[in-house]
């Protein structure tokens, strides 16, 4: 059975093909937005994007959203979406560096009247990342439109001591729990 996943990123459509899952992408148009609680900004936008594509399509619709957090210390309580440019990958990474931070997914799925949204957190903690590493990393361009400034299952990868956690939820897409959400709306498990 066919679904659509409201989104256009590589990372989640890359998941969700090779875990098996036949769908269909869709850009949803959703404004995002940034809230205090990196929870429930994740899961608002989740639940817009799944929303926006619902109206147009009858079927069943899953939708994502990732952002970083920093729990702690210097910059605490700060939500880290997607950076826009150079200029915001090298400020979360300097943000980021030597300290623990979380990664909170929201996902959606819904179906006519029915949307089902739940989150996840994954903790993640990146090395001290060297000047010269972080101004190699910003002109590769790899982390522009990444929550947090930064791939881990890329270049960034190499910048990451520890994670607690799903590791598909740092990539942008909690897939184990997906799956579970996925099935109650008849989508089986490849």
């Amino acid at each position: 059975m066919r679904f659509v996943l409201a989104s256009e990123s590589a990372r989640r459509v890359d998941l969700l093909r090779a875990a098996g899952y036949d769908f269909e992408a869709r850009r949803s148009g959703f404004p995002e937005v940034t809230l205090d609680d990196p929870k429930e900004t994740a899961e608002t936008n989740a639940r817009g994007k799944a929303l926006a594509v619902g109206e147009t399509f009858d079927g069943v619709v899953l939708a994502a959203d990732t952002v970083v957090y920093l729990p702690g210390g210097p910059a605490a309580g700060q939500v880290l979406g997607q950076a826009s440019g150079g200029r915001e990958v090298r400020r979360m990474l300097r943000s980021l560096r030597g300290r623990p931070h979380e990664v909170h997914s929201g996902v959606a799925v819904a179906q006519g009247g029915s949307t089902l949204v739940s989150s996840a957190v994954t903790r993640v903690r990146m090395r001290d990342v060297e000047d010269g590493e972080v101004e190699s990393y910003v002109r590769l361009g790899e982390g522009v439109g990444k929550a947090g400034g930064y791939a881990i299952q890329g270049r960034a990868g190499a910048f990451i001591e520890w994670i607690g956690g799903d590791y598909t939820n740092v990539v942008g897409l909690p897939l184990a729990m997906t799956g579970r959400m996925l099935a109650r709306f008849g989508i089986p498990r490849p």
